[in-house]
């Protein structure tokens, strides 16, 4: 089913790619020019399947240390051509391991190659980025703020490259008093997915207190575009759909953003989640992808959308 058709109510409906709605009455379906994978995913899962593909090929086994990418679709696809995902770097015996998008702590990719294992290194090259600057500033000797989720492996991954314990991980100003007395040189860089505004209050917090501040927005392009686009089709569209794992920091804050201007919005994982209910009565429909959600399978659901609105204007 073209994406590049306008839907009216007049034709079997199909959904487009673009942020603009009709001002008439007619059922459209939307989803975001950008809405999906980016580059540095689409990157990763091209490594990952090669991977594995040169894996069976050799009889060789093939691991991913932490989900290559947070979309349980690809992850199952790996799965299923023999890549078993991993979360302790003892699990990986031997053959081949694929370091997952988001990074992994430094000493992990060094016992790797220390004990011989062919690594495959798919971390997204602007998750490097901050890595990079962590280590600069650590060598010298500032402070380190981390804007976004001490929890995630991207973050953490991050830290490890700092290589000291001057450092906080916070998305609340008020955590800035945290920060140790007599510090004066502070570095701040973000978690690539951050939501731009979170990062923007943290910086002008520090900018009160600090004098000698170093500021990186190490947010990536594809996450901040993402966002905006999501925030423009959520004022328009009656309902949003957001289409990426459950367990997707960028997802995640895809649904926040939306639903701070549609509180009818939705995140599912797999076409099968959507329900008939949610339509009902519904004229314009929004849909995006979290960046790590391939976007073939972002206008899938839009097209299973379409087929479900053109089924309910039959009846």
């Amino acid at each position: 089913m073209s994406l590049d058709s306008k839907v009216n109510s007049t034709d079997k409906l199909q959904a487009k790619r673009s942020l603009d709605f009709t001002e008439d009455d007619s059922i459209e379906i939307t989803i975001s020019p950008n809405g999906g994978a980016c580059f540095g995913v689409v990157r990763a899962i091209k490594l990952g399947h090669q991977a594995a593909s040169k894996g069976k090929s050799s009889s060789t086994a093939v691991y991913s240390f932490g989900a290559i990418v947070h979309n349980p679709k690809t992850i199952r696809e790996l799965e299923e051509q023999g890549v078993k995902t991993v979360e302790e770097s003892a699990q990986v015996e031997g053959g081949t391991v694929i370091l997952r998008s988001h990074g992994v702590r430094q000493e992990i990719e060094k016992d790797f190659n220390n004990r011989g294992i062919k690594v495959v290194d798919a971390t997204c090259p602007l998750v490097k980025k901050p890595q990079k600057i962590a280590a600069s500033l650590g060598a010298r000797g500032y402070f380190l703020v981390v804007v976004g989720d001490a929890n995630h492996p991207e973050v953490k991954g991050v830290l490890s490259y700092f290589g000291s314990d001057n450092y906080l991980v916070t998305y609340k100003p008020e955590d800035l008093e945290k920060i140790p007395c007599g510090v004066e040189k502070v570095g701040i860089v973000a978690q690539t997915t951050i939501e731009v505004t979170v990062l923007n209050n943290i910086i002008e917090a520090c900018q009160k207190r600090f004098s000698d501040l170093a500021v990186y927005n190490t947010i990536c392009d594809a996450t901040s575009i993402r966002q905006e686009e999501a925030e423009v089709l959520a004022q328009k569209a009656d309902i949003l759909v957001v289409v990426g794992g459950k367990n997707s920091s960028n997802t995640n804050k895809l649904v926040k953003i939306c639903k701070r201007f549609q509180p009818n919005t939705y995140i599912i994982e797999e076409v099968e989640e959507l329900e008939q209910s949610w339509f009902q009565g519904k004229k314009k429909i929004g849909v995006t992808g979290g960046a790590s959600t391939p976007q073939d399978y972002v206008d899938l659901v839009g097209e299973r959308i379409a087929e479900m609105m053109t089924l309910t204007m039959s009846n």
